[in-house]
């Protein structure tokens, strides 16, 4: 209501110069038959092909020097459309007992790891997130661009770690959303999808 935008895949899809068309990955043609289901952000098939996703693990002086390399394969931003939607990762450290002996965050890392999180952030007219309603404006942008690859760095006390294990999952809600309206939607949409896992032993 105040010209804020809030989907802009089509100014993403220009701005990467794809000389791929948005039908056929979402309206894919196979056997000669085009699939209409629209594969989307409510598809788990479509969003584990989105991103490729890897993790290497080195051990150094008493630490691991771990680092996730996601790249987006897609013409637009990741996760893209409504701005509730949402990245996290999960990065885990295991000893020989199954024991988490470290983790980037305890719970949804969107304050304890910022790094880890990837989301649109809208403003209001003083400057704080708000929903679509009052966005006067929009603020940090931490998505995935069009065939962006990212690195994220860690390191991990190396002390009985066996193994190290990292989880991408996506949001179609913002967690505060999904805290203030999850008992009143479907679990499908609230309920975090994990899309990419990748496992290091030490």
């Amino acid at each position: 209501s105040h010209g804020t935008p809030l989907c802009a895949t089509g100014d993403e899809y220009d701005r990467s110069k794809s000389q791929t068309d948005c039908l056929s990955c979402h309206m894919p043609v196979n056997n000669g038959k085009t699939d209409h289901s629209i594969g989307g952000g409510h598809s788990l098939g479509m969003l584990q092909r989105s991103i490729v996703f890897s993790m290497n693990s080195e051990k150094s002086d008493g630490s691991i020097k771990t680092t996730i390399t996601m790249e987006n394969k897609q013409p637009h931003t990741m996760p893209t459309g409504a701005p509730f939607r949402n990245l996290y990762l999960k990065v885990t450290a295991y000893d020989a007992n199954a024991n988490v002996v470290w983790e980037n965050a305890k719970g949804h890392p969107g304050k304890t790891d910022k790094q880890a999180y990837m989301n649109l952030t809208l403003i209001d007219k003083d400057g704080k997130p708000t929903s679509p309603p009052k966005a006067r404006k929009q603020g940090a942008d931490t998505r995935l661009k069009a065939f962006e690859t990212r690195n994220l760095s860690y390191d991990i006390p190396a002390k009985d770690v066996v193994l190290i294990r990292s989880e991408l999952y996506y949001n179609l809600l913002w967690p505060g959303l999904v805290k203030k309206f999850g008992k009143k939607i479907p679990k499908d949409v609230t309920a975090p999808k994990m899309i990419a896992v990748s496992e290091n032993s030490i």
